[in-house]
């Protein structure tokens, strides 16, 4: 009688077990209604627990087949006003029944917010393997009782840590939660018509350990929309709430990745000290179905539905080195946004995301960007054109990695100690062969660029998308040479004339900082030395050439002297400029040189 009455309670549920199997209580207990309802107002225990204190519980032997533990108590909220009714189960019978509470590897938290019978959220724990260390983790989230959508957490590196919870909800801080090593998230829609689980928003988050280290070197994100939303009216549909929360609709049955961000580590400091170490990335928008290999994930210890919808872990970085973008930006962190905080709590100065870096909402726009988004001392590139690889070129005109076919960039470069701007570069490939041959460099005083660089036959270096060779030539040729010849130059261009350089930028050198954030500093005191230098030798060529008398010089050798002299400054002062232009510091520090020697002669 009583297994009759078990199966009929489960065909007027909503779940769907797998074949081989029973349902288990823990299933039975939680099974929503249709439409993906969940009330507790109708158990047996409710108007009990309603007259509980704030703090207390009540242990309760589920009256199901099999029936574990429970535990029902009323805690105060810790996000929101006033209190809530929590439903513990046991779902793997471990719970100690003289000292009952709930654990973090099995068990499963049901939240009613204001306790009025209403379930609010869900946190699910799922140990695979029954180390009673969790392997998979649920966040479900109820609108009037009714699913609306979840986050998914799949540990892959063993720490069992997935998402920071308060509530009985993710805290929106995932620095708390587990951006490092090897892990990834994913957000699924529930469908209340069919009792299915369909990709939305974020599908996946995936975090990458390539080294081994425990910390993450890679980090791809997929926003999942209908390929019929409208970027002009819904522009950043993946990343609102009002749309993965909000109701179900039909436009929801044909789901596409319509961004993807790509980011990595370049210099290979990403460790526990310097964790999130990313500096380069791509955003590519498309419009490609969410339809891969493998994407249905069945896990038998989940509550209905059991399947969710996510692209494998192993394969989610190769599409995105081969999707079809209509629109790829560029992004290169150079160093951080005095007055932006958007890094660890515990480490405001550090600055870094753990999303990665990602693109603007400025300029060029690319739809499901999402953010925070940092835009001083972020290099941003675009490329307008379709495109299904992801090709990065070494120019030895900036001493940069660029995207290859990108046609234009800027760099705002300033709010550095404070919140004053100092410069713009500007960038751009004018003959449509795929490279940048234009710079244009601005000071905040100006509407003019107090420099530009037309540079022809310059010898690129291609690494296509071999992102360990390029990291190799970055890290340990490109960009030590850099600062080498950054150095240099700084010092032969201060032995003739020093310009002043902000206190700011003098204390940032101080920061706990890396080469490359190094560079960027000396590229900033570069190109104020360079100011300076070129205004100061052109003024000083101009007093010389006015001090040579106006009479006839043949009868004077000193006059022809000192006129070829002088000359010859016109001549190393151009030559440098070129050199200088072109990013041959060797050159331009041995042109400065030669105007010393010359100089020093008069």
């Amino acid at each position: 009688m009583v297994r009759n009455l078990v199966l009929i309670f489960a065909l007027l549920c909503v779940l769907t077990p797998t074949t081989d199997s029973a349902v288990m209580w823990w299933e039975e207990e939680t099974c929503m209604k249709p439409g993906g309802i969940l009330v507790l107002h109708e158990k047996d225990w409710w108007e009990t627990a309603l007259q509980l204190e704030t703090g207390s519980q009540l242990m309760r032997l589920s009256k199901l087949a099999g029936g574990g533990m429970m535990i029902v108590r009323k805690e105060k909220r810790t996000r929101g006003e006033g209190e809530m009714i929590v439903w513990i189960l046991d779902d793997d019978g471990d719970m100690d029944a003289d000292h009952p509470q709930g654990d973090g590897d099995s068990d499963c938290y049901i939240a009613d917010y204001g306790c009025d019978g209403i379930v609010d959220r869900m946190v699910d724990y799922i140990d695979s393997d029954g180390d009673n260390v969790p392997d998979e983790m649920d966040i479900r989230y109820f609108v009037n009782g009714e699913l609306r959508r979840s986050w998914f957490g799949n540990d892959l590196d063993g720490d069992g840590l997935m998402w920071d919870t308060a509530d009985y909800e993710y805290t929106a801080n995932f620095f708390r939660s587990d951006p490092y090593g090897a892990n990834e998230i994913y957000m699924n829609k529930y469908n209340p018509h069919n009792n299915t689980w369909l990709p939305i928003s974020e599908c996946p988050f995936s975090f990458y350990d390539i080294d081994n280290d425990g910390e993450s070197e890679a980090v791809v994100r997929f926003s999942a929309a209908p390929l019929t939303f409208s970027s002009e009216t819904d522009p950043d549909y993946a990343n609102s709430q009002r749309r993965y929360q909000g109701e179900y609709d039909a436009g929801m049955e044909r789901m596409g990745v319509v961004n993807v961000r790509y980011s990595f580590d370049i210099d290979g400091l990403s460790s526990k000290e310097n964790p999130l170490h990313y500096e380069m990335g791509f955003t590519m928008t498309g419009a490609s179905p969410y339809e891969f290999p493998g994407m249905i994930r069945e896990q038998p210890l989940r509550r209905s539905p059991k399947k969710t919808v996510c692209i494998p872990y192993d394969l989610a970085r190769q599409v995105s080195d081969t999707y079809h973008a209509e629109q790829t930006g560029f992004t290169w962190r150079e160093f951080e946004d005095y007055g932006l905080r958007i890094g660890h709590p515990a480490r405001p100065e550090y600055d870094r995301r753990w999303e990665g870096v990602f693109w603007t909402w400025k300029r060029r726009i690319l739809h499901n960007t999402g953010g925070p988004v940092q835009d001083w001392n972020v290099r941003r590139e675009f490329l307008g054109s379709p495109s299904d690889r992801r090709e990065i070129y070494y120019s030895p005109v900036d001493h940069r990695l660029h995207l290859k076919g990108a046609s234009e960039g800027w760099l705002l470069v300033g709010r550095i100690g404070n919140l004053e701007p100092l410069a713009e570069v500007r960038m751009f490939d004018t003959t449509d062969d795929g490279y940048f041959d234009r710079w244009e460099y601005f000071s905040t005083d100006s509407p003019l660029p107090y420099r530009t660089a037309n540079v022809s036959d310059v010898k690129n270096r291609d690494f296509g998308d071999d992102w360990k060779a390029m990291q190799a030539f970055y890290t340990y040729e490109a960009l030590p040479e850099s600062i080498r010849l950054n150095k240099k130059l700084i010092e032969e261009m201060k032995s003739i004339c020093a310009a002043p350089v902000p206190d700011r930028i003098k204390q940032a050198f101080k920061d706990d900082i890396s080469p490359d954030e190094r560079r960027y500093l000396l590229d900033i005191v570069r190109e104020i030395q360079y100011q300076g230098f070129r205004k100061e030798i052109r003024v000083l060529e101009r007093e010389l050439m006015d001090a040579i008398p106006d009479k006839e010089p043949r009868s004077t050798p000193g006059i022809m002297e000192n006129s070829t002299k002088v000359w010859n400054l016109s001549v190393l002062i151009s030559k440098f400029d070129t050199a200088y232009a072109n990013g041959d510091f060797a050159e331009a520090i041995e042109q400065v040189q030669a105007i010393r020697t010359l100089i020093n002669s008069f």
